[in-house]
């Protein structure tokens, strides 16, 4: 059953950069979260056991399945074309505590010769839930 949340945006330090509302729907295996990042995109974030799922709806789409020490290549729809991506995810971990939940994925990304680094950290509390 999917359940109003709100979703923190938090920064490598842990500090909050944006709050988004959105839905946590779970399963006796992990979570599905989904939010609106404030400019259009739906984003979809699903976590189970150590492997995570990230998907963009809107250009550029995509979805990219993080495990750590598996690579995993996808592709990136863009208006102007499909690019050929590469995730190597590095960290993908999720606690649970009470009525919230944190996700931190880590994972360089290798479009063509050049590497970035992402650091996704979420914080996830389900709405009018008592602690």
């Amino acid at each position: 059953m999917k359940q109003q949340a709100k979703i923190y945006l938090l920064s490598d330090k842990k500090e909050c950069t944006a709050i988004f509302s959105g839905t946590i729907e779970e399963s006796p295996n992990g979570y599905y979260v989904e939010y609106d990042d404030g400019d259009g995109v739906n984003c979809i974030i699903g976590y189970s056991k150590g492997i995570a799922t990230i998907t963009r709806t809107k250009d550029p789409v995509y979805t990219v399945l993080l495990e750590e020490n598996c690579p995993h290549s996808f592709q990136i729809s863009t208006p102007f074309g499909d690019l050929d991506a590469v995730a190597h995810p590095i960290s993908i971990k999720s606690r649970k505590r009470g009525s919230r939940r944190t996700l931190e994925l880590v994972y360089d990304l290798v479009l063509g010769e050049q590497r970035f680094r992402h650091e996704l950290s979420l914080k996830i509390e389900v709405v009018g839930a008592d602690e």
